[in-house]
Protein backbone atom coordinates (compact mmCIF):
# COMPACT_ATOMS: atom_id res chain seq x y z
CA UNK A 1 0.00 0.00 0.00
CA UNK A 2 1.40 3.30 -0.84
CA UNK A 3 2.49 5.77 1.74
CA UNK A 4 0.04 8.63 0.59
CA UNK A 5 -2.62 6.11 -0.15
CA UNK A 6 -2.26 4.55 3.71
CA UNK A 7 -1.65 7.81 5.47
CA UNK A 8 -5.29 9.01 4.20
CA UNK A 9 -7.03 5.59 4.04
CA UNK A 10 -6.17 2.71 6.82
CA UNK A 11 -4.28 5.10 8.55
CA UNK A 12 -6.51 7.92 8.79
CA UNK A 13 -9.39 5.30 9.52
CA UNK A 14 -7.16 4.19 12.41
CA UNK A 15 -6.21 7.69 13.38
CA UNK A 16 -10.29 8.03 13.77
CA UNK A 17 -10.73 5.07 15.61
CA UNK A 18 -8.35 5.93 18.15
CA UNK A 19 -10.29 9.05 19.23
CA UNK A 20 -13.73 7.04 20.16
CA UNK A 21 -14.32 7.04 24.01
CA UNK A 22 -17.52 4.79 24.35
CA UNK A 23 -18.90 1.75 22.76
CA UNK A 24 -22.17 3.03 21.57
CA UNK A 25 -19.51 5.61 19.65
CA UNK A 26 -18.05 2.87 18.32
CA UNK A 27 -21.13 0.91 17.17
CA UNK A 28 -22.56 3.72 15.71
CA UNK A 29 -19.09 4.46 13.70
CA UNK A 30 -18.77 1.11 12.55
CA UNK A 31 -22.75 0.87 11.37
CA UNK A 32 -21.87 4.19 9.17
CA UNK A 33 -18.55 2.29 7.86
CA UNK A 34 -18.65 -1.70 7.90
CA UNK A 35 -21.56 -4.10 6.18
CA UNK A 36 -23.16 -6.04 8.20
CA UNK A 37 -21.58 -9.34 6.80
CA UNK A 38 -18.36 -7.33 7.79
CA UNK A 39 -19.30 -6.73 11.23
CA UNK A 40 -20.32 -10.11 11.41
CA UNK A 41 -17.26 -11.39 10.10
CA UNK A 42 -14.92 -8.87 12.40
CA UNK A 43 -16.88 -10.59 15.13
CA UNK A 44 -15.68 -14.31 14.60
CA UNK A 45 -12.94 -13.40 14.06
CA UNK A 46 -12.75 -11.96 17.79
CA UNK A 47 -14.52 -15.01 18.95
CA UNK A 48 -12.01 -17.08 17.43
CA UNK A 49 -8.42 -15.31 18.54
CA UNK A 50 -10.27 -14.55 22.12
CA UNK A 51 -11.30 -18.69 21.95
CA UNK A 52 -7.40 -19.33 20.79
CA UNK A 53 -6.24 -16.92 23.23
CA UNK A 54 -8.01 -18.65 26.67
CA UNK A 55 -6.62 -22.36 25.26
CA UNK A 56 -10.33 -23.60 26.74
CA UNK A 57 -11.79 -24.58 23.63
CA UNK A 58 -10.76 -27.41 21.02
CA UNK A 59 -10.73 -26.12 17.42
CA UNK A 60 -14.04 -28.46 16.53
CA UNK A 61 -15.23 -27.12 19.97
CA UNK A 62 -15.41 -23.36 18.57
CA UNK A 63 -16.42 -24.16 15.05
CA UNK A 64 -19.36 -25.60 16.76
CA UNK A 65 -19.65 -23.28 19.23
CA UNK A 66 -18.98 -20.02 16.78
CA UNK A 67 -20.27 -21.48 13.34
CA UNK A 68 -17.23 -20.83 12.11
CA UNK A 69 -14.82 -23.24 9.60
CA UNK A 70 -11.64 -24.87 10.47
CA UNK A 71 -9.87 -22.21 7.80
CA UNK A 72 -11.12 -19.71 10.02
CA UNK A 73 -9.89 -20.73 12.95
CA UNK A 74 -6.37 -22.03 10.91
CA UNK A 75 -6.10 -17.98 10.07
CA UNK A 76 -6.65 -17.06 13.87
CA UNK A 77 -4.58 -19.72 14.95
CA UNK A 78 -1.58 -18.03 12.36
CA UNK A 79 -1.95 -14.81 13.14
CA UNK A 80 -1.27 -15.17 16.66
CA UNK A 81 1.47 -16.95 16.03
CA UNK A 82 3.35 -14.59 14.14
CA UNK A 83 1.41 -11.11 16.71
CA UNK A 84 4.51 -8.82 18.52
CA UNK A 85 4.82 -10.04 22.01
CA UNK A 86 4.00 -6.61 22.90
CA UNK A 87 0.16 -7.37 21.83
CA UNK A 88 0.41 -10.80 22.92
CA UNK A 89 0.67 -9.51 26.18
CA UNK A 90 -1.98 -6.67 25.69
CA UNK A 91 -4.61 -9.61 24.16
CA UNK A 92 -3.71 -11.28 27.56
CA UNK A 93 -5.04 -8.24 29.37
CA UNK A 94 -7.90 -7.20 27.32
CA UNK A 95 -9.22 -10.57 27.27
Amino acid sequence: MGQKQDKDGWWGFLILCSKIKSPEEFKMFFDLFLTIEEKETIGKRFLIVKALQEGKLTQREIVNDFGVSISQITRGSNALKIIDPALKKILEKLL
